[in-house]
């Protein structure tokens, strides 16, 4: 088990959320409120570089993800990790999901963009993607700041809790906030405030 903290993000609100297309490795520009949830997501994580000055910060190179770490990260040096790039969904991305979901028979009702994610027929699927995640949790060495895509920083939130697949699967993917997570616990801090307690409730690691 991970003993040092993780703060996990998710990128900003971008064109194709909105339109419902699958992104993928490919990309698409935040939106007006996706530069808003960076925003609050650098308000968030204030105490956090304040108690970790050195801390770690990594981000996927894809631009959604990188244009919401450099916002986050309020001047503190961040490194770019091709291993947090979202799951390869082949063929599908650029797509919309509701087009994918009636071609293979669903509702709109079915349209969950976990499972479509890792169902690609051409993709990278579950059991690779989850040894690419490993990866990238075994190459830290203390606290750390990960800025990446909805079902990468699923993955890796459920990999740290010691989740299996279908419970990592039901996880939320917040925009705008920011996981936190210390001893396979996870708790989400949506304020500067939620920051401030959490720290406060992890001082024995702090000392």
């Amino acid at each position: 088990m991970i003993k040092h903290p993780i703060f996990l993000l998710r990128h900003g609100q971008t064109e194709w959320n909105l339109e419902g297309r699958m992104q993928g490795q490919l990309d698409s520009p935040l939106t007006a409120k996706g530069r808003a949830q960076a925003l609050a997501q650098r308000d968030i994580l204030k105490p956090v570089f304040a108690a970790f000055p050195q801390i770690d910060f990594q981000a996927s190179p894809l631009g959604r993800a990188w244009d919401t770490a450099v916002t986050a990260a309020d001047g503190h040096p961040v490194s770019q990790n091709d291993v947090l790039k979202e799951v390869f969904a082949g063929s599908w991305e650029g797509r919309l999901r509701a087009d994918i979901v009636a071609e293979c028979g669903g509702s709109a009702a079915e349209d969950d963009m976990f499972e479509l994610f890792l169902s690609a027929p051409d993709g990278e699927g579950a059991a690779a993607l989850e040894q690419r995640c490993r990866r990238a949790l075994a190459a830290l060495n203390g606290p750390a700041v990960i800025v990446s895509h909805g079902v990468v920083s699923a993955f890796l939130r459920g990999l740290v809790r010691g989740l299996g697949i279908a419970d990592i699967a039901r996880l939320s993917h917040n925009q705008g906030v920011v996981f936190a997570l210390h001893d396979g616990a996870e708790v989400m801090l949506e304020t500067r405030a939620d920051a401030e307690l959490y720290l406060a409730s992890i001082r024995a690691y702090l000392i």
